[in-house]
């Protein structure tokens, strides 16, 4: 039967009461479509933040094994194990800090030419070398390369050292000179600054004390102020003349030029020894005064009055020329030595160094003799 048919027979409270339920039924799927819609929506959305967040948490797992990986890298490579190519395109900048911490010097040289003679006329010395400081020739040349026993030469390299690993500024620190240097120099049979024990002294005092009266005392004392003790000095000493090349000729023992067998030189190594204290200002300046007054002290008020043997005794000599700088040295091993620098008339530096004269006066009038036979 149709609908139609039924509504014909209905009366109106039954018309009115199908209609009502016509409405609800509608109403009740209207409200099921929206509900469904909804929840399609909150599925849908779902999915999408739950996409996004395992897409992060990938993300995230994957920087954290990154991190990881590079941490294994970095432990393998302290370990002295194979590194990663990245790690390896790294090693530059590695390369760059550790050659950073390589001991600072200049390899100092000089060569023979076919114009180098042998040293001879007049010249006692066993030993002896010059050098043309401005073009670095050896002009002239007696069994420079063998070894020798350098003596107070010594003292060249223990002012070098130590003008090396102080600041300018340290010049005038106070320092007590102590009964460990003046033992040490009075042990070894060290010739004295003028100082005494408890006198409280400069470090600046200490480096013209070290050279001008050859003052054993001073060079230890000085070698205690800049290592804490002699021993790590002499390190420093023989760190110094691996810097300069000489390492392999030289060896020292001590900072004062005691005799021992382990401490040696020649006289090629000891002229570039000076060239080196040349180019320091502190250590030029030591080495080229004449006569130096101390700091007021303690024990000298006024200071004391110290100067370089070599320098007064050569000045009224004449060689074409001005000594610049020198220091002498003496044991019974290695007679009567020096070396010294000269500008010539023309304005050319020279370097000389000689070993094993006869007396400290031959040994200046030496250097006298090459320098005029030979400098020019």
């Amino acid at each position: 039967m149709s609908s139609n048919y039924r509504n014909r027979n209905m009366s109106m409270e039954e018309r009115k009461a199908y209609r009502r339920r016509k409405k609800l039924i509608r109403r009740i799927q209207v409200y099921s479509e929206m509900a469904l819609i909804v929840i399609v929506i909150i599925l849908t959305a779902t999915l999408i933040v739950s996409h996004i967040k395992g897409k992060d948490d990938t993300m995230k797992v994957a920087a954290e094994e990154k991190v990881a990986t590079e941490e294994k890298n970095i432990e393998k490579k302290s370990n002295g194990l194979k590194v990663s190519s990245k790690a390896a395109e790294e090693e530059p900048v590695e390369e760059e800090i550790k050659g950073e911490e390589t001991p600072k010097g200049a390899i100092y040289s000089a060569k023979e030419t076919a114009d180098t003679v042998s040293i001879g006329g007049d010249v006692v010395s066993e030993y002896g070398i010059l050098i043309n400081n401005k073009t670095k020739d050896i002009i002239a040349s007696r069994n420079a390369t063998e070894r020798i026993v350098p003596a107070s030469m010594t003292k060249v390299l223990t002012v070098l050292t130590a003008a090396n690993h102080i600041t300018a500024e340290q010049l005038d620190d106070k320092v007590i000179l102590s009964h460990e240097a003046v033992d040490y120099s009075y042990a070894g049979g060290g010739s004295t600054s003028g100082f005494v024990e408890d006198e409280e002294v400069t470090v600046k005092d200490l480096f013209y004390g070290t050279i001008l009266p050859s003052g054993g005392d001073a060079a230890a004392q000085l070698a205690i102020y800049v290592a804490g003790d002699i021993d790590s000095f002499v390190k420093m000493m023989n760190e110094q003349a691996k810097e300069l090349g000489i390492s392999e000729t030289s060896h020292f023992t001590n900072p004062v030029g005691f005799h021992n067998k382990e401490h040696y030189s020649t006289p090629y190594d000891i002229a570039i020894i000076m060239m080196a204290a040349l180019d320091n200002d502190i250590c030029k300046e030591v080495i080229s005064t004449k006569v130096y007054n101390s700091t007021a002290t303690n024990v000298n008020p006024e200071g004391i009055t110290i100067s370089n043997w070599f320098l007064r005794r050569i000045e009224d000599k004449e060689f074409g020329g001005e000594i610049e700088g020198a220091k002498t040295g003496y044991v019974d091993e290695s007679g009567s030595c020096a070396v010294s620098a000269m500008i010539s008339n023309s304005g050319t530096e020279y370097i000389c160094c000689t070993a094993k004269s006869s007396s400290s006066w031959r040994c200046i009038n030496d250097h006298v003799d090459i320098y005029k036979t030979y400098a020019k």
